[in-house]
């Protein structure tokens, strides 16, 4: 039985991200921050996921929001101190200003058309506060390339047993990643992720046109500039002057 990505496989996401470094990956998402806001700063997640970055912004940044388009991702997570919105991060439904607006995991590839890029812009645009900073991670093709050579692995959380193969399809552009998830039970779902790999350049071109200018564009978890052979990106973005 196929399912809506993440409607099963938030029941295991915490054990395929076992090997994830929170604690860094906010570290440098902090060090972007501090370089632009101050410590009261309203703070957007987008595609916040289990909170598990929040859950580590938050001990700086207590004005926070997080959004996510899969409610089951929004149940799974257990902070219910903090303020969750389920919506889709191209149709905000927003009306505050907020002085620092990030994305993380890649959850941008998961936007699979340019004029859904392109709105995702325009409305960053709508609730970024004048002076405020919008950042997230892309990955890459090379990405893709070196992930999808030995595609597939398995592993066992909470009661499931899970695969996960990548494939990456270089003539469209898409990475997709199929997870089968079965249970001690006997059931068993298949969902398919899938992910845009831009070229670079469209993210400067698209943002421009929605009124954003970058800032910075930084090969990932460092702050050196993005190389023709880097396999992630990390943009800084603000409001064109």
């Amino acid at each position: 039985m196929k399912v809506k990505p993440y409607e099963k496989l938030s029941l295991v996401y915490n054990g395929l991200m076992k090997n994830v470094d929170y604690k860094n990956w906010s570290n440098y998402i902090l060090g972007i921050a501090e370089e632009y806001i101050e410590d009261r700063a309203r703070v957007l997640e987008l595609a916040a996921g289990n909170f598990k970055m929040a859950e580590l912004i938050t001990r700086k940044y207590k004005n926070y929001v997080g959004t996510d388009i899969s409610f089951s991702m929004l149940s799974s997570s257990n902070h219910n101190n903090l303020k969750k919105i389920c919506c889709d991060m191209s149709e905000l439904p927003l009306k505050e200003k907020y002085d620092f607006v990030f994305s993380a995991f890649d959850s941008i590839n998961y936007i699979l058309k340019q004029k859904s890029l392109l709105k995702l812009f325009k409305e960053v645009y709508l609730i970024l506060a004048d002076d405020g900073i919008f950042t997230f991670d892309v990955s890459l093709e090379n990405n893709s390339i070196k992930f999808s050579i030995g595609n597939t692995t398995e592993d066992y959380y909470n009661g499931f047993y899970f695969t996960r193969t990548n494939k990456y399809n270089k003539r469209n552009k898409i990475h997709y990643n199929s997870f089968i998830i079965s249970h001690d039970s006997g059931s068993k779902v298949k969902e398919v992720h899938k992910q845009k790999i831009y070229d670079i350049r469209t993210y400067f071109k698209l943002a421009e046109e929605a009124g954003l200018i970058t800032e910075a564009c930084y090969e990932c978890f460092t702050f050196n500039d993005v190389k023709p052979e880097s396999e992630r990106a990390q943009f800084v973005m603000k409001k064109a002057s």
